[in-house]
């Protein structure tokens, strides 16, 4: 998987965890060192904390992030500097993580990181970028504490996401969510030249853009939660199509709903599209479509069966239910599975 990725132009893997605790660590170590095997030198930044020993939480012992000798970093010069001799200063960044400034380091030989996080996506994208110019085949972006920011398609070039048992102690409810969130993240992009100049418009204007009679409008708010503005704008006209700045969620869906628009919604990407399945459902129902301008190019989803509650699931048993939900996406066991799928 990782080798054809590679061929294919991509040159940056966010890693996200469904949930807390899913095990993303552990499939992003995995990934790390295929794609090692395989001459991918690693890059990793992470858009929260991670690497820590112990989480912040439960205080449960955590695996750390392995990085091999030659791999790049972007953390806190803090995180670091106790452990001076295992790495080599590349550059110092302007960037700031929780833990203070972030530099780029390369290591000396084989070792362990703490990620202090870039905050900001615009951040993320750069040291991203510069980490490929030093040398990285391949960067990871850990989207620690079930950030879906890390899986933007405007950040990372595609996403792996996991499913663990810590989802929840029932495994329907487990693969419930799991539908949920992959029907969501690979909706499709829009393709009319039209849906799709609308939707340049709102993202960099940050307001709301209807589309009526093969035209463009912006509109003066710039969100549906503005719900008085946005009935006043939208009074009157037969819209074919709005497109959003911002973030979708129930409420601004139910209100569009009880305006009786079956519109064409356009989001930004995945990360910004916060519905229930349930309420979209109800909203194609009425006639209603949605689409992304960017879409995520999700590459696999891992399952990890055990909780660290101290339960587990059937792993083939997971593996396959989470299978079907997920085809076309190629799902791995990260500690069970001899081989990646497509490796």
């Amino acid at each position: 998987m990782l080798k054809r990725l590679a061929e294919e132009g991509v040159r940056s893997l966010s890693v996200v965890g469904l949930s807390k605790n899913a095990g993303k660590t552990t499939v992003l170590n995995t990934l790390a060192k295929e794609g090692e095997e395989k001459g991918l030198l690693p890059g990793f930044v992470s858009i929260g904390v991670d690497g820590e020993e112990r989480d912040v939480w439960s205080l449960r012992e955590k695996p750390p992030v392995r990085v091999p000798a030659g791999g790049l970093v972007a953390t806190a010069a803090s995180l670091l500097e106790v452990r001076g001799g295992d790495w080599e200063l590349v550059e110092s960044t302007p960037l700031q993580s929780p833990l203070g400034p972030v530099i780029l380091a390369r290591a000396r030989h084989r070792t362990t990181v703490k990620l202090a996080g870039v905050t900001r996506s615009d951040g993320v994208r750069k040291v991203v970028s510069r980490l490929s110019d030093l040398g990285a085949g391949m960067v990871w972006v850990d989207g620690a504490y079930d950030r879906k920011a890390a899986a933007s398609p405007w950040v990372t070039d595609a996403t792996v996401c996991v499913v663990g048992a810590a989802m929840g102690r029932s495994l329907d409810l487990i693969l419930q969510r799991t539908e949920e969130m992959i029907r969501l993240l690979t909706l499709p992009e829009a393709r009319n030249p039209l849906v799709r100049s609308a939707a340049e418009i709102a993202r960099s204007n940050n307001s709301l853009v209807g589309m009526r009679e093969g035209r463009i409008e912006v509109l003066p708010a710039s969100s549906l939660l503005l719900e008085e503005s946005v009935r006043e704008a939208l009074a009157g006209k037969s819209w074919a199509g709005l497109a959003l700045p911002g973030s979708l969620t129930d409420r601004g869906l139910e209100f569009l709903m009880s305006l009786g628009f079956p519109l064409s919604l356009t989001v930004r990407d995945p990360t910004r599209c916060f519905v229930s399945l349930s309420t979209l459902r109800k909203f194609y129902r009425k006639g209603g479509h949605l689409s992304y301008l960017k879409g995520i190019r999700l590459a696999a989803v891992a399952i990890n069966p055990v909780s660290p509650d101290g339960y587990a699931f059937d792993p083939a048993g997971m593996r396959a239910q989470v299978a079907q939900i997920c085809e076309p996406v190629p799902v791995f066991d990260a500690v069970r599975d001899l081989r990646i799928p497509g490796s």
